[in-house]
């Protein structure tokens, strides 16, 4: 039994992190920090805010089924509390944390055609979170975040929470969120 259990977990495993791999293979994420910042030396975190940016001049985009802001709240809330900060009310606050969200439907891309090899705009609708840092006394950003990808249409609520926690996932992760680990 152990033999044939063994394999199939295995198979189990790999078609499911396929899976999670083919959803999110065009979510690009990025981080840069202020390199003479000691992020490690913060404890405390408020929120600062969010903001929602649409270009959709000819009414294409469909919006999620879901409160996307309090899903990315929540899981930077996660992300945070991980790495040891706490949050707490404004004024004991070292650090703002505020995100912004946007889709543009209008995004181009070249795409080569395979007849002539020429590259010819091709319209790629794009989707992008950016999380920022900031310090309280100072005012300056200390560390950035972020996240982007094609908008994927046709997929379920939860592809879209997969990708979305995937993006934050990936922007706090140690190999990419190299300054700020506790």
């Amino acid at each position: 039994m152990k033999k044939i259990f063994y394999p199939l977990t295995l198979l189990f495993l790999y078609t499911l992190l396929s899976a999670c791999a083919s959803t999110t293979k065009d979510i690009e994420v990025e981080t840069a920090s202020d390199p003479k910042v000691n992020l490690e030396a913060y404890e405390k975190y408020a929120w600062l805010g969010s903001a929602e940016i649409l270009n959709d001049p000819e009414g294409k985009w469909q919006p999620a089924k879901f409160d996307i802001s309090s899903d990315i709240k929540f899981l930077i809330d996660n992300e945070l509390r991980e790495k040891g900060l706490t949050e707490v009310a404004d004024e004991d606050a070292e650090v703002a944390i505020s995100f912004f969200t946007g889709v543009d439907m209008e995004a181009q891309d070249l795409k080569a055609d395979p007849k002539t090899n020429v590259e010819i705009p091709n319209n790629v609708p794009r989707a992008a979170l950016i999380v920022v840092a900031l310090d309280i006394k100072t005012g300056y950003v200390i560390w950035m975040g972020v996240a982007t990808g094609e908008v994927q249409t046709g997929t379920t609520v939860k592809e879209k929470k997969a990708r979305i926690a995937y993006a934050v996932k990936k922007m706090f992760n140690p190999r990419f969120y190299d300054s700020w680990g506790k």
